[in-house]
Order: structure tokens, then C-alpha cells, then sequence
């Protein structure tokens, strides 16, 4: 597939706002580009070069794509720098840059007959492979040349996807549903798309297997190895009682929730992978968590599900999240294991010995990871209860409170308790301390504005616009302003947080009332927790927006808690969450 013709689809995703059209043009890409391009294409529309999990790393820095483009156009870096800063972006100096072809680039980038979608992928992985002495010189020099091999509209997304600046607009549903359309003509075929992506996690191995073997391919894909599995997630209720109600299950087991970070560790021999709740490789953070699972894991082969909680052994007491926060570097790995000691606390069993075990009932996965599971300083088992009443529930839920636990996770015990990648389900529900006070719900919501702040923040942000994920449209819709809770430090930090997200205009996927937009618009990355006093309808904001009532919901007397590092922006409290706390709200 000719690049330039990728990037004209580009150009139509960018020019709109709907999402219908969305997903028709990407059904449209998805007929046009070819076997051995789709995965590629795929990557590419969400704006990386591999899938998450992959931990591809360009190295790019701003200052080296400045040296590419100065090297590219035969300009100084000084004056390529200061067109940068005063006038614009990088991609769009790219595109106005007149770059001449050099035979010297040759030897990084064989061209005759214009950029393929392979030779732009090529080239991004050479750069990002490239180590060692001589190494930013020779990414300097392939970026370089394939500018040079590009036509003016081309430079400017080869740059982008050099920078992570992509941004179309298209998430990773909004792709499903065009793959969907392009089979089906409807979004029918979502469910089974999302299941083989959410066990796989690799959007572009999804669409070349549909591509080459239809929906019965897509059926046939499993789990493998180093390869991280999308989280199971929770519900929520807003009474205690009402989780009896919720599993139809006469056994339900209340397990102990911790304030830790939900990590997957993958065992294949001697070799031990772990993997964030945003798929990422974070292996190297927790040296000790992997040594528990190499030596306390009886099994050649194994994925597990569980949390990293910070641990003080001395005391038997659990510390909070903020405290293994300090673990999540890439230096002084050493320093932070003995300050910050980790346990790693599994409560799932998702595959064993060559065979998903997915599919298997919580009690069946719970007594076979209870066989191969040797608890050590590093690893251990959660702890659980078998409850049978409203009763038992709350004296484990109270129980685990005063051991510095959150609360409890309750989980379905009936034949039916299988493992559901990526789904929140009524299988399984969480009931944490901030439930037990009626009007306090905390909610995880994503940044995508913020207004200019006045009086004492002036020059800084007075708050920031917050939004939840509707996982049927795969939008973001507006829940709050939040401008309280953060401290002065924390107010004056933003800017320069916010800033590599910022955008120039409201994104594609953020729906946002006239009345609510913002000074400033980026780009939902960043997670926050924020409490409140109640869900409230309101004319001003879009979560579950009613057309005919005109009105959505937003959350009251919001404030920040915290920053959610390990959440993506789709793993925020989603607007069904919301519509459902409004309700127990109402039924309260």
C-alpha cells in the first residue's frame, strides 16, 4: 500500500468529528490496504508502530527531530529550532521544509517509486532498534532520509508518528467498529472482535487474521504467552445488599481488595514478564515480585492475575498506593527494592501449562492457582471468604478495614464465574470504605480542558475539565470541572504536565457542551481520582447526554484525590458506571 494513500485516509479521519463517518472511513481502509499491510495500518491510525504491549521506543526527542530536519533540508538547527518555538509544530515544519533528495540517503531507505506503508514501518523500527555507539546519529540519519523520500503531506504524519503526535481521533473501539462495518455493513461484530483483542491485545494481529480468515480466524485466536491479557474489571453498587442481588450466586467470595497496582505476570520457565493494567512491560520496576514468581510458581507455564501492594514486613501492614508509587522508575531499581519492599498479592489464574483457563469457574481457577502457588516474602495468595449472607460480606469488608485494606472484591461462585477480558461484570463487584458514607463517590475521570486561571492562579490553570468513557461510542463525555484538591505545588506543575497532550481545538472523541468548553483542550491521556458529594443532572454536561431532556450527568463538589498513572484513558469509570451510581442514588 503507497503511503500517500494512507495518509489521505489520515486527512479524512482528521477533517471529522463524527463518528459514524469515523468508522465508515476506517471501514474503507480496512477493504483497501492489503494482508501484509493492515496490522501496520492499524498501528499507524492509533498512532504507534507496534502494539502497547511491544514497548517499541522511538528515542526521538524534540531536539533530535530538529536535527533530522536540519540534516533533511540542509538548514541550521538553530533556525529550524527557533521556527519550532516561535511559529509552530514539528509536523508542520516538516510539510513547509523544501527537502531535497540526497543520494547519500540511499543507503538508509531504497526509494524509486514512492513510500509504502512497509518502508515507513521499516524505517520507524530500524530507528527505534538502533543502539549503541553511533546510535542517535544513525535514527538521526533514517528519519532524515525517509523526510527526504516523502512528498510534503507525508513528512508531516511520518513526523507525527515519530513524535507520538499522532492523534486522529480514532480509538481502538472506533477501529473495531470499522473492521465490523467493513465485514458485517453494522457494528454487529464488535463483541467478537473485542473479545479476540481484549485476550491478544494486538489490535493489528486482529484485523490480519479477519483479513486472511474471516470471523472464524478471529474465533480461533488464544492466549499466548507474553502477550498481556485485558483486565478483568469491577462493578459497583450503592448498597451493600445489593451485591447478593447482583450475582446470582449462592456462594460468593469476598476477597480482600488492596490500594496496590493491578499487575500480570506471565511465567514461561525461568523467563518472567510482568505487565501494568496498561499493558506495559514493567518488568525491570520489580526484580523481587519477579524471583517470587520464578521460585513460588510450581508450573513450566503460567499467567497470573494480581496486585502489587507496597509491604512492611516488620509490621504485617500493607502501605498505600502512594508509597509504591516510588518503585515505578527505570533507575535506581536497586535503592527503591530495599526502601520500598512489594508483595505481590494473585488472586487469578488465567492460563496453566499450554491451556487457557479462562473459561474455567472462579473456584476452579482459585483451587488450581491454590496448588502451584508457594507463598514467600515476595508472593502470596489473597486473602478470601466464602460468604453465603449480607452478614458475612460486611464483617470481611470490616475485617479487612482495619488491617489498612480497602475493602472487599465479591465474586460469583456459580458455574457460570468465567474470566471475562476486558469486561466489567456483574461477576464480579467492589465495595470499598468511600461507599460507606452515602454521599461520597470517587470516580477515575480523564483530563481533556482546562480554564485559565484567575486572581492567584492566575498564569496557571484554575481547573480542569474531566470526563468519563462511553465504551459503546468510545467517546468522552464531561463529568466536571474539578480546580480543588491540589495543592499549590500541584496547581503550578499542570501546565507543564498537560503540555505534551495539548491540542489546539476540542479532539475528536470529547463530546462537550458551548456551556462547558475550556480555555485550553488536550488530549484524554491523563487519569485523575476525584471525590465528590453526589451525581447530579445537568444541562451542562454530556456524560449519558439525553437529547430529548437536555441534560447529562455531572458529579458534585468534585475534588482531586490523586493521580491514576497506571489507568488508561479507556479504563476510567466508564458513563454506564456513572448512570448506574445516579440510579442507586435515586433508589437510596
Amino acid at each position: 500500500m503507497k503511503f500517500s494513500t494512507l495518509v489521505s485516509f489520515f486527512e479524512r479521519l482528521q477533517a471529522t468529528a463524527s463518528q459514524i463517518e469515523m468508522t465508515e472511513i476506517l471501514a474503507e481502509l480496512f477493504m483497501e490496504a492489503s494482508e501484509d499491510d493492515i496490522d501496520t495500518v492499524c498501528y499507524f491510525v492509533l498512532g504507534d508502530i507496534a502494539p502497547g504491549y511491544a514497548e517499541v521506543d522511538l528515542g526521538l526527542g524534540e531536539k533530535t527531530v530538529i536535527s533530522a530536519l536540519a540534516l533533511a533540508s540542509g538548514r541550521d538547527e538553530e533556525e529550524v529550532s527557533r521556527w519550532v518555538r516561535d511559529e509552530g509544530t514539528l509536523s508542520a515544519l516538516a510539510a513547509d521544509l523544501e527537502i531535497p533528495w540526497k543520494e547519500e540517503f540511499r543507503d538508509y531507505i531504497a526509494v524509486d517509486n514512492g513510500l509504502r506503508v512497509e518502508d515507513v514501518h521499516d524505517g520507524l523500527m530500524q530507528i527505534a532498534t538502533a543502539s549503541g555507539s553511533g546510535s542517535m546519529k544513525k535514527k538521526k540519519t533514517i528519519l532524515a532520509a525517509m523526510l527526504a523520500a516523502a512528498d510534503e503531506k507525508e513528512r508531516s504524519y511520518i513526523t507525527r508518528l515519530a513524535t507520538g503526535t499522532m492523534r486522529l481521533g480514532a480509538g481502538d473501539r472506533t477501529l473495531l467498529d470499522g473492521m465490523s462495518h467493513a465485514v458485517s455493513g453494522s457494528k454487529e461484530l464488535r463483541p467478537v472482535l473485542e473479545h479476540a483483542y481484549y485476550t491478544c491485545s494486538d489490535i493489528g494481529h486482529v484485523a490480519k487474521i479477519l483479513k486472511q480468515s474471516g470471523l472464524s480466524g478471529v474465533k480461533r485466536i488464544r492466549v499466548s504467552l507474553n502477550r498481556p491479557i485485558r483486565p478483568m474489571l469491577t462493578q459497583r453498587v450503592g448498597k451493600l445488599e445489593e451485591i447478593m442481588e447482583k450475582i446470582s450466586s449462592a456462594r460468593i467470595a469476598a476477597e480482600e481488595k488492596y490500594d496496590g497496582e493491578r499487575i500480570e505476570a506471565h511465567k514461561d520457565g525461568d523467563e518472567v514478564r510482568l505487565f501494568s493494567r496498561r499493558l506495559s512491560d514493567i518488568t525491570d520496576q520489580f526484580p523481587d515480585v519477579v524471583e517470587g514468581v520464578r521460585s513460588g510458581i510450581a508450573a513450566q507455564t503460567a499467567i497470573l492475575d494480581g496486585e502489587v501492594v507496597a509491604y512492611d514486613a516488620g509490621e504485617g501492614i500493607f502501605q498505600p498506593f502512594q508509597q509504591l508509587m516510588h518503585r515505578r522508575r527505570k533507575y535506581h531499581v536497586e535503592k527503591y527494592v530495599a526502601e520500598v519492599p512489594v508483595r505481590y498479592v494473585v488472586f487469578d489464574l488465567l492460563y496453566l501449562e499450554g491451556d487457557s483457563r479462562m473459561s474455567a469457574p472462579y473456584p476452579e481457577r482459585r483451587a488450581l492457582l491454590k496448588e502451584i502457588l508457594t507463598p514467600s516474602e515476595f508472593l502470596t495468595l489473597s486473602g478470601m471468604k466464602v460468604c453465603t449472607s449480607v452478614e458475612e460480606i460486611h464483617d470481611a469488608f470490616s475485617s479487612n478495614l482495619k488491617r489498612g485494606l480497602e475493602g472487599v472484591i465479591c465474586k460469583s461462585c456459580a458455574s457460570d464465574s468465567v474470566y471475562e477480558p476486558g469486561n466489567r461484570s456483574w461477576q464480579w463487584i467492589k465495595w470499598k470504605k468511600e461507599y460507606e458514607t452515602e454521599l461520597t463517590d470517587t470516580l477515575d475521570l480523564v483530563i481533556i480542558g482546562a480554564a485559565a486561571g484567575k486572581g492567584k492562579r492566575s498564569g496557571g490553570f484554575g481547573s480542569v475539565l474531566c470526563a468519563a468513557y462511553n465504551e459503546e461510542e468510545d467517546v468522552f463525555q464531561t463529568v466536571c470541572g474539578v480546580g480543588t484538591g491540589f495543592s499549590d505545588e500541584e496547581l503550578e506543575a499542570l501546565p507543564e504536565k498537560l503540555e505534551a497532550t495539548r491540542r489546539e481545538k476540542k479532539p475528536s472523541r470529547c463530546q462537550v457542551r458551548k456551556r462547558s468548553e475550556p480555555d485550553f483542550w488536550f488530549s484524554p491521556e491523563y487519569v485523575i481520582e476525584v471525590l465528590g458529594s453526589e451525581i447530579t443532572q445537568s444541562p451542562a454536561h454530556t456524560c449519558n447526554w439525553n437529547e430529548e431532556e437536555k441534560r447529562g450527568f455531572a458529579l458534585r463538589f468534585p475534588r482531586f484525590i490523586r493521580w491514576r498513572p497506571e489507568k488508561s484513558p479507556e479504563q476510567a469509570t466508564s458513563a454506564e458506571e456513572i448512570a448506574q451510581m445516579y440510579g442507586q442514588q435515586g433508589s437510596g
